[in-house]
């Protein structure tokens, strides 16, 4: 005989089995009902009695563990998504408009505890998967996945029977056995959303019910009455599900959902590993726990058990394009060009996946290609005319097979006609004195529109000098007559032209040379410039006419490149000798100074310092006066009146002639300048200490 302990157990298990028969139906082992101490169910230590998850009691032999049915599947017992292999390489399930759908059919082993109660009797109870094996009578496990873009739509049943013909009654004679069978039904359909979308990692949004059917049948034997009842309800269900490619193949789900309704809690977690063993079929492996608490409030039925345990199956993928190879197009613009112009090339892959980097390796049976990315740049430079290819390759790295295509394009260089170039080349001035310069501009062009270039300036008379296609022709030290200037256009293939301008060179005019002949004279205030101011003492009317000289001066050195001019310096008598040598040598520096800040080669510039040794004498000074066109007749008389303060003025010079001439300069104190008072003076000596010379 069992021990109390296990028949109580017992019993309350069969009566939970009884509680899905209800009252409704009369039988003879219910003739004499029990009370809640009876022992319901005779049990001895070789036999124990057991129990399935929806109450069915059953014998298990040689085992006193409490086993349940076998537990429902999950919502995603196998599938991760509708095609891991195409998520994880070249598209997603998502981005296929069409209907995709994966059918799995699964087994689940887990183990079982938790529960079960009917009418107050509550049971606890754990049993592993291989002692529920033994009560198996049959079993239907579906799971399906439907998918459009980023719709998704899990589907799971499972439909199982459970069975036992060894069940013990309660005391009566009539009865050896009890054929005791449970069907047990979950369908649990859902509808989600794919919320994110990406190559290595996916997440979608799930809700949907779970409904749970219970239903038991006794038959007591021999030739007994039979008696069956059934349970069922729904939960609503929300939960979620994340995906991890791990490569093309395979991939892994986590997967989640809780809710309630009928039952007071219904929850379950899933991973899960697949792989794809060809497009169409594939194996997954994975853990499942499913824990539900149904408690009714009227306590007449107890089902809380949590159930977990391996998962493994086969699945078969329906729908869905099948993948297409990678492909790629190859464009050239131009198509055909001249040797020497560059060519541009564009590569367009498809039904590559668009999130990964692709490779670019380009080549070309002619000319240099040289290309970045899709697009690729080919250099013609020193190809013979005729038809050449240029070819992409282009590679998926991530792609493990099936990565890669290539195209080709044809592009034809032409040889260029090989015309020379035109050149034409003109002058301005195209007539001019010797000394002036002229602008020599010619004009290259090819027939062939290659580039050309223009060198090799060369003048028959004068220096040509310049770059490019302007150069300047400089006639100075050049006889009179005609230079010809010519200059050489070249292509970028090595043909040639020449072209030439001619200039006409004529003798410099008498007039500047006879107005330098004349020369000049500038003049200097008493004592000035000083040692303490060698730069001072050349006034403003005293430039302006070195300026002019200056300017007339380098005219003519155009002409007469080695033309000379003398400086002659002077002092009054007034200062000693050694007083008056320094002076006149500070006044004929000063002049040379400033002639060649105007731009006189200082090489053209002769200097003598004469001091007081050629005075002007009072005859000569008056004859001056009198013979000026300048002055009136007014003003030579004033004049007249301080006519040795004239004298002192007239030689406080410095007089500048043109070498070989033989002309003195022209000596014309200047009376009417503004700064004449400031020239002429008369109050003060020279040399303020200095005794006069005797």
């Amino acid at each position: 005989m069992a021990s109390p302990n296990k028949q109580v157990t017992s019993a309350v298990l069969f009566a939970l089995g009884l509680s899905l028969l209800g009252a409704a139906v009369p039988c003879r082992a219910q003739a004499n009902p029990p009370s809640s101490n009876t022992h319901l169910l005779e049990v001895d230590d070789a036999t124990a009695a057991t129990t399935t998850d929806a109450g069915l009691v059953t014998s298990a032999k040689g085992s006193a563990d409490l086993p349940t049915a076998a537990p429902a599947a999950a919502t995603d017992p196998l599938p991760p998504n509708l095609d891991p292999q195409a998520s994880a390489s070249s598209s997603s399930s998502s981005s296929d408009d069409g209907w995709r759908a994966k059918i799995a059919i699964y087994g689940w082993f887990p183990g079982v505890h938790g529960t079960v109660g009917v009418l107050g009797h509550d049971a606890g109870f754990s049993t592993p998967f291989s002692d529920l094996f033994h009560y198996l009578k049959g079993v239907i496990p579906v799971a399906v996945d439907v998918q459009k873009g980023h719709f998704v739509m899990p589907i799971d049943y499972l439909w199982m029977k459970l069975g036992d013909d060894r069940g013990i009654p309660f005391a009566n004679p009539l009865y050896s056995s009890v054929n005791i069978h449970l069907t047990e039904s979950i369908f649990t359909p859902k509808i989600g959303y794919r919320l994110y979308d990406g190559e290595h990692f996916k997440v979608d949004a799930l809700a949907g019910i779970r409904y749970w059917y219970l239903s038991d049948n006794l038959t007591l034997e021999p030739l007994g009455p039979s008696f069956g009842k059934s349970a069922n309800w729904v939960d609503g269900i929300g939960g979620a599900r994340f995906i991890l490619p791990l490569s093309e193949k395979a991939a892994v789900t986590v997967s989640g959902d809780a809710g309630a309704g009928g039952a007071n809690l219904d929850y379950q977690l899933l991973g899960l590993l697949t792989f794809d063993l060809t497009r169409r079929i594939g194996l997954g492996l994975g853990w499942r726990y499913l824990d539900v608490n149904y408690r009714p409030t009227n306590h007449q039925f107890v089902y809380d058990t949590i159930t977990s345990g391996a998962l493994a199956g086969i699945y078969f993928n329906l729908g869905g394009k099948p993948p297409v190879p990678p492909a790629a197009s190859c464009s050239l613009q131009p198509s055909a060009v001249m040797v020497g112009e560059p060519i541009t090339a564009t590569a367009t892959a498809s039904n590559f996946n668009p999130k990964h980097t692709l490779s670019y390796a380009w080549s070309s049976t002619g000319g240099k290609v040289s290309g970045q990315d899709n697009t690729a740049t080919i250099d013609t430079n020193g190809l013979a005319g005729g038809t050449y290819q240029v070819t992409a390759n282009i590679t998926d790295a991530k792609m493990k097979k099936g990565g890669e295509t290539s195209c080709t394009a044809s592009f034809t260089a032409k040889e260029p006609p090989r015309n020379p170039p035109a050149i034409s080349c003109s002058a301005s001035p195209a007539s001019l004195t010797v000394g002036e310069n002229a602008s020599v501009t010619c004009t290259c062009t090819s027939p062939d529109n290659v580039p050309v270039s223009i060198s090799n300036w060369s003048a028959t008379s004068g220096t040509v000098s310049g770059s490019g296609s302007t150069a300047t022709l400089s006639t100075a030290g050049a006889e009179a007559g005609t230079s010809t200037i010519t200059a050489t256009c070249t292509d970028s293939r090595g043909l040639t032209a020449q072209s030439s301008a001619q200039v006409s060179m004529v003798a410099p005019p008498t007039k500047l040379e006879a107005k330098l002949t004349i020369g000049r004279s500038v003049y200097f205030p008493t004592a000035k410039p000083s040692p303490q101011d060698p730069n001072g003492g050349l006034e403003p009317s005293q430039q302006k006419t070195l300026a002019e000289f200056a300017s007339d001066f380098k005219t003519y050195l155009q002409y007469k490149p080695d033309a000379q001019i003398t400086l002659e310096g002077h002092a009054d008598q007034r200062g000693s000798a050694a007083y008056n040598q320094a002076l006149s040598e500070r006044r004929v520096a000063r002049a040379k100074n400033f002639l060649v800040e105007q731009g006189v080669p200082a090489a053209n510039i002769q200097t003598q310092a004469l001091g007081d040794q050629h005075n002007l004498t009072p005859a000569e000074v008056k004859e001056q006066v009198d013979t000026s066109p300048d002055l009136t007749q007014e003003e030579k008389d004033r004049i007249s009146k301080r006519m040795q303060t004239i004298i002192w003025a007239s030689n406080r010079r410095v007089d500048i002639s043109l070498n070989g001439s033989g002309q003195q300069s022209a000596r014309h104190l200047p009376f009417h300048a503004e700064d004449a008072l400031t020239i002429i003076g008369g109050r003060t000596s020279e040399m303020k200490t200095a005794p006069k010379k005797k």
